[in-house]
């Protein structure tokens, strides 16, 4: 946290003003936070306006706010010019000036995309700006990830652009991408003591979770822990999600419980009562607890954590390493809190288990731009597991339902394990202690560091710092940074992982399969075939390396080939080259002619890239489409394409010599039919791109792939009939085109 000055010895000029931004002001922990900091600067009598969106939820009485339409939740990228002069209007009628310092809260979560437009206009233009993050679109918000994805100017830099974390975490995670540290505070969230606040008596334990029922709050732990409960304990969550698209998990949970008979209401604050007689509302509620719970998988701040000190409630639940880092610096424990519920890996399928993982990790990727790799699929499987065990949290819900649905038998209930800190113990006897433990772990006196007085300082220092810097020339951050950081395979979590893949607005396929001679590369054709023109060639490289040369050494080599072929059993076959080396030369099955044959096949058959496909690739790779090779090659074809060639995972690279068949095998492309499915891919959803009707095109469509057929290059041409679905003749049109055909 930065040095605070006290509001009397700070540098603030109280004729400055302010404009506050945010996308709505309803219900919500950034909207509390808002209005608790407009009454801290109103009682300081800092002039201020508050500009949000429109909201279902009326704002807090008493604020200064201004509706500004085109600040609502939009997927819609319009001229960030029009809501800049907006922003300037609104902040102008309410102030009567411009204002001095722009506030924006959370401009790049990704839920409007003209928002980090706008504040990178303000920054060219040497405005004053504090940008408050207390969430990030890369911090497993996919969806809204794809919002911001073309954004290159997210994160400004000038010594007139302050920015504010949560935690230490993230602001670690800027300043090592580049950010400098003097422009950087960790403003922790002001916690309000709620005066005389005495717990409602309860015969039986409520254990209320104070949230909105959205996906990254875990709701199948809660239904866990309450299928765990010990007779007479009752879980609550207090509202539905009040975005459409997050009810269908939500209302599936309410299905599922109700369905077990388990003790747990969804969306209970206004619709039902705590005990007789009591009011329905969120204060009844909080009142009759007995305890507080959260299982969230992700917080920037961790405001249930200290609300429920604040209100004198035991805490229950999940506690996250980095949220548990800051308290510790406080030296607050704020709750009977565990880091994992573990459940035996038995029980899962884990087959299972790695096509679910598979199939999130290729949309999540897809929607972050990034290649997916096999290595990266195999990492993040690997970090799931802990020595035989598997994180009941971190489990698609599918999975979740049926380990909560083996609870039913009384000997499976005192399986499951807690890690708290070092130690695991069972989560049947920790819950029912954690339950009748009614005395709360931590004070309201401990939350010292976060009163709102605290908070008031180091926003003002915060200010002052801005009113005194000068203008200077602004660049941005590497976005693409602080994303990597959020996706190392320790990171990965179900819960934060894009549902499903609709609507994605990238290339209409979740596969791209390519043949690669005459399609991703210029070499002569011809293939293997007596050629006195190369036999002069050939027979220096052997001699070089040591070896007897043949007098015409391409004649001998054909005559192998004819040989192999007609002793195969296949109609297509095909025979690695280093084989029928060791048979001319008569050396051992074992020998190493990697770097023979390498020498030969590019002084024979050189090859060179197809102009413009590197880039194809790479513009492929960036979407997060799963990329796959399947041709008719040797094994020194892959060091042909370069460096392209590591974006294509070893598991979709299918080539004729590695299996003894060649194109127009049937089996080859059954093989790679296989292949996509352990990636949830149908052929329906593949594109195969190849250059030859009858080698490519229609064994390809006859097993239900799509197909394009390249002739980008006269040297690509291949006689033949087929009806690809589309055709293409330059891949920097394709590029452009995002796959859409020609």
């Amino acid at each position: 946290m930065m040095g605070i000055a006290s509001l009397r010895d700070s540098r603030w000029n109280p004729r400055m003003k302010v404009a506050i931004v945010h996308y709505h002001l309803g219900h919500g922990g950034v909207s509390k936070v808002i209005a608790a900091h407009s009454r801290l600067m109103g009682g300081h009598g800092i002039p201020h306006v508050i500009l949000a969106g429109p909201s279902q939820e009326d704002p807090p009485a008493g604020l200064p706010v201004r509706i500004v339409g085109g600040l609502a939740y939009s997927s819609t990228v319009g001229d960030p010019t029009v809501l800049l002069n907006e922003l300037r209007a609104a902040a102008c009628e309410a102030l009567g000036q411009a204002p001095d310092i722009w506030h924006f809260h959370n401009h790049s979560l990704g839920k409007n995309p003209q928002v980090p437009e706008v504040v990178a206009l303000l920054a060219a233009e040497n405005e004053r700006l504090l940008l408050q993050i207390h969430d990030l679109a890369e911090d497993g918000r996919p969806e809204n990830y794809r919002m911001i994805a073309e954004c290159r100017k997210l994160y400004p830099i000038s010594p007139r652009v302050r920015y504010a974390f949560m935690n230490l975490r993230d602001m670690g995670i800027f300043t090592g991408a580049g950010l400098p540290v003097e422009h950087a505070d960790v403003l922790v969230n002001p916690i309000p003591l709620v005066a005389g606040n005495q717990p409602v008596d309860s015969r039986d334990p409520i254990i209320f979770a104070p949230v909105r029922g959205i996906r990254r709050k875990n709701l199948g732990e809660l239904v866990f822990l309450a299928a765990l409960a010990p007779e007479g304990a009752r879980f609550a969550v207090s509202r539905a999600p009040s975005n459409p698209a997050a009810l269908p998990v939500h209302d599936a949970w309410r299905r599922f419980a109700k369905q077990h008979r388990l003790p747990i209401g969804f969306d209970v604050v206004d619709r039902f009562s705590p005990d007789c007689g009591a009011s329905a509302d969120f204060e009844s509620w909080v009142a009759h607890s007995t305890h507080l719970v959260t299982t969230s998988v992700a917080e920037g701040f961790g405001l249930p954590f200290l609300e429920a000190i604040a209100l004198g409630k035991p805490l229950i639940g999940r506690n996250l390493p980095h949220i548990a880092a800051e308290h510790a610096r406080h030296g607050i424990r704020p709750g009977n809190l565990y880091y994992r519920i573990l459940i035996p890996a038995e029980w899962v399928d884990l087959v299972i288990l790695r096509e679910h993982l598979t199939t999130t990790l290729e949309r999540d990727f897809r929607i972050y731009r990034r290649p997916l790799t096999r290595e990266i699929i195999t990492a993040t499987f690997e970090a799931l597991m802990h020595d035989g065990w598997l994180d009941f949290g971190n489990l698609s819900e599918p999975l979740q339902q049926g380990v909560i649905e083996r609870l039913a038998d009384p000997a499976s209930r005192t399986v499951p394990l807690v890690k708290t800190g070092g130690l695991a113990e069972p989560a049947e006897a920790w819950l029912a202690v954690a339950i009748s433990n009614r005395t709360p772990t931590a004070t309201p006196a401990q939350l010292a560091p976060y009163a709102p007085a605290e908070y008031a300082k180091t926003i003002t220092a915060a200010y002052s710092h801005l009113a005194g810097r000068p203008s200077a020339p602004v660049r941005f951050l590497p976005a693409s940074e602080i994303l990597t950081s959020f996706l190392a395979p320790r990171s990965f979590h179900f819960l934060l992982s894009a549902l499903k893949p609709d609507d994605i607005p990238l290339s209409p396929y979740r596969a791209v399969v390519f043949d690669i001679y005459g399609t991703l590369l210029l070499a002569a054709p011809g293939g293997v075939k007596p050629d006195p023109a190369a036999d002069p060639v050939l027979r220096e490289i052997l001699v070089r390396h040591g070896h007897p040369a043949p007098e015409s050494p391409s004649t001998a080599l054909h005559a192998a080939v004819i040989r192999h072929h007609a002793a195969a059993a296949t109609a297509f076959p095909e025979i690695d080259l280093r084989v029928l080396w060791r048979e001319l030369l008569s050396l051992d099955p074992g020998a190493d002619l990697g770097s023979l044959v390498e020498e030969l096949e590019s002084a024979w058959h050189p090859a060179q890239p197809m102009p413009g496909a590197q880039n194809f690739i790479r513009h492929l790779a960036r979407s997060g489409v799963s990329l796959g090779l399947l041709s008719n090659a040797q094994f020194n074809t892959l060091r042909s394409l370069g460096s392209i060639a590591d974006l294509f995972p070893p598991e979709l690279t299918i080539l004729s010599y590695q299996h003894g068949i060649a194109k127009p095998s049937p089996a080859l492309f059954e093989m790679l039919a296989d292949r996509l499915a352990g990636r949830g891919i149908s052929p329906a959803e593949t594109l195969f791109i190849g250059n030859d009707p009858l080698q490519d095109i229609v064994p390809a469509a006859a097993l239900g792939f799509k197909t394009a057929l390249f002739a980008g290059h006269p040297d690509s041409f291949r006689p033949g009939e087929c009806v690809p679905d589309f055709v293409i003749r330059n891949w920097v049109l394709a590029g452009s085109s995002k796959m859409h055909g020609e």
